[in-house]
């Protein structure tokens, strides 16, 4: 049934490799006749049970309900469904309500009596004279005289009463009692075996202290009156009293006198020691007055490529977040960084040093107005041309304090400490390897004392210039449209860099059909970006990782086809990642253009094939079926979504100090286990 105020819903078609189980949304089971009868019912049954409504309290009771229903849906959202039904019952129910006790009020008033009434329309002197009495002093009465008489009458009830009172009594905590035993027989079966259990070792230990008692009584008894003429008995020790074992002297005095004159030279058997069972509760165990702690330094090492970047592009290498402690059993497997270990009683957190990638932040375009109109964007700006960095950790207290707010909110402050890079004959001029920044001469740490921080949910990290902002909000991943493969042949010598005509498609979008090779393999592959990036993001010897890449379930399980794709969407998505060997950009949709455009930005991205082994000698690329072409030419369009990749050469590294209290053992050891 659909209501004013409900939205329908169309379901979707969406293809194979995303299709879930359906799962109606929470605003149409809301809105649904089922949940509005079981709401109007609820309502209806609470309100008449103190009598029937009239027709018009029951379309007011509608009224209110219908309303409800859509301003709770307003106010609260996508919340789970008993939340928002118990938000619309409570509502409702205040209102209607107050409405009820509107009516009751004003039924049996009349309204012009209460308007005109004398208490509130009065003549001046009448009113004058009523505040005046209410102001004047009213003197207290004095208290009356206390009667000391005796009083002959019976005070209290009489003694039959009494005893009737008495004898109820008594009936009623024997039946409470015979109802308590009832419920006590309906518990759970381990409340029952606890309870048991428990009078039992009362029970045990009751007999356990009559049997001690009676020992002590009859050694008295028998001190009291020793034999003279019988040989000296042998004691019991008494340290068999604290450890458990008491004897009886029971037949000591006969047994030693039989033993004497059978053989004098033998002493009279050990006191029998009354059987007592060993129970967990005797044993005790001293516990040391003073606990010894020791301090473990933990060393934390945070790299912001570990981050599901495949799904998660609002984070990038200068800002990301750390978990501790996510409850799972593998490294990679929320949006944000996690750590599996997790820190308690910290007593101390320590910033060692940052490793940054000595890239350039930014493309500076100098544009020469002269005639040839040149333009030169190879002017680097890095982190070297600031003083310093800020690392800021939102979780954790500031240490540092200056003469702006975000000195006074950062947790380090770093300078510059090494540098290195890569041989410059193997890399571009735009590499510019890493750099290592430390808080030189500076106490970047946050001591917790006297009592420790008991536990680091997580970190929110942020590495600022000095005036706040971050040292670069680009995205350090980009995403990809596609992979092409270049025609053999096409090209003078078979390599890149070149400028080679392709047809893409009729349309930009057409970039993720790959055109596949005409003679074999080709010897590279172009991965197109849907953004430009700059000359200083992707620089020629960078290693790249590609993550997402694939085809429908039907390209992958086709039977000429499948296992040739299934090849290389395997080596495209490998860990190890691809080396870039170039780069160029595509001025129209059936060109791509070597290097850079004029103010040094790009789309495309040139990797190496895979080759042969070379050890055996070979020196061409080894195919990944003997139809990729074919393969690529059938289902190129079918690629999923997304497709995304990251530069590993511009991630950052953070290393963290983290000291912990522990319990320190080697101080209970015993000697004897030192060794």
């Amino acid at each position: 049934m659909y209501r004013p105020g409900q939205t329908q819903y169309v379901q979707q078609t969406q293809p194979a490799q995303y299709a879930q189980p359906p799962r109606q949304p929470v605003r149409a089971v809301f809105f649904s006749e089922k949940n509005y009868q079981t709401l109007q019912t609820v309502l209806l049954e609470d309100f008449e049970r103190n009598g029937r409504l009239t027709e018009p309290q029951t379309a007011r009771l509608t009224k209110t309900l219908d309303h409800y229903l859509q301003q709770v849906y307003d106010k609260q959202g996508e919340k789970p469904l008993p939340v928002l039904n118990r938000e619309v019952l409570v509502t409702c129910s205040k209102d209607f309500a107050q409405y009820l006790q509107r009516k009751e009020v004003t039924k049996g008033t009349d309204a012009v009596k209460t308007v005109m009434d004398e208490t509130l329309f009065q003549e001046t002197s009448q009113r004058f004279e009523r505040i005046t009495s209410e102001r004047n002093e009213v003197k207290a009465l004095p208290p009356s005289v206390p009667d000391f008489r005796i009083s002959l009458t019976e005070d209290g009830p009489p003694a039959a009463e009494m005893f009737e009172r008495a004898k109820k009594q008594r009936e009623f905590e024997a039946l409470r009692a015979a109802a308590a035993s009832t419920e006590l027989k309906k518990a759970e079966v381990g409340l029952v075996g606890r309870i048991q259990a428990d009078s039992a070792f009362r029970a045990l230990q009751d007999e356990q202290n009559q049997s001690t008692e009676r020992a002590l009584v009859l050694r008295s008894q028998n001190k009291a009156a020793p034999v003279t003429d019988a040989p000296l008995a042998l004691l019991p020790d008494r340290r068999e009293l604290l450890m458990g074992a008491i004897g009886s002297f029971d037949g000591l005095l006969a047994d030693s006198q039989s033993s004497a004159t059978r053989n004098p030279t033998v002493a009279p058997p050990m006191l029998t020691p009354l059987e007592k069972p060993s129970l967990a509760q005797h044993l005790l165990v001293r516990e040391n007055s003073v606990v010894s702690y020791r301090e473990v330094e933990n060393n934390l090492f945070l790299y912001s490529a570990d981050r599901d970047w495949l799904k998660n592009n609002k984070e990038n290498r200068y800002s990301f977040t750390v978990n501790f402690d996510p409850a799972a059993n593998t490294q990679n497997f929320g949006p944000t960084l996690a750590a599996q270990q997790k820190f308690k009683n910290i007593v101390r957190i320590e910033l060692v040093k940052a490793i940054l990638p000595g890239e350039s932040l930014s493309v500076t375009v100098n544009r020469n107005t002269n005639q040839n109109q040149a333009t030169d964007t190879s002017y680097q700006d890095n982190i070297l041309n600031l003083p310093f960095v800020t690392v800021r950790v939102a979780e954790l207290e500031n240490n540092n304090y200056g003469t702006d707010q975000f000195l006074d909110r950062s947790f380090g402050v770093l300078q510059y400490d090494d540098h290195w890079r890569s041989d410059d004959t193997t890399q571009s001029a735009s590499t510019k390897g890493f750099l290592a920044m430390i808080p030189k001469f500076l106490k970047c740490q946050k001591e917790y004392y006297p009592t420790p921080m008991s536990t680091l949910q997580k970190m929110t990290v942020d590495i600022r210039r000095p005036n706040g902002e971050l040292v670069s909000s680009a995205a350090d991943t980009l995403d990809v449209l596609g992979v092409l493969a270049p025609q053999t042949g096409s090209v003078a010598g078979g390599a890149f860099p070149f400028t080679l005509p392709i047809t893409f498609g009729t349309t930009a979008t057409a970039y993720n059909v790959m055109i596949p090779a005409v003679n074999g393999d080709p010897a590279n592959f172009l991965l197109v970006t849907a953004k430009y990036f700059s000359k200083f993001e992707m620089c020629v010897g960078d290693r790249i990782q590609v993550n997402g890449y694939t085809y429908a379930e039907e390209a992958l399980n086709d039977p000429t086809y499948g296992q040739t794709l299934r090849a290389f969407s395997q080596w495209v998505n490998r860990s190890e990642g691809h080396v870039i060997l170039g780069a160029a950009y595509t001025p129209s949709t059936t060109t791509i253009q070597d290097g850079f455009n004029e103010v040094g930005y790009a789309n495309v991205l040139a990797i190496p094939a895979r080759m042969a082994d070379p050890t055996t000698g070979s020196i061409l690329p080894l195919p990944f079926g003997a139809n990729l072409g074919a393969a690529l030419a059938t289902f190129g369009a079918g690629l999923a979504s997304p497709i995304r990749l990251i530069n590993l050469n511009k991630q950052t590294t953070l290393v963290f100090r983290i000291i912990t209290r522990e319990m320190d053992a080697l101080p209970g050891l015993r000697p004897d286990n030192t060794y």
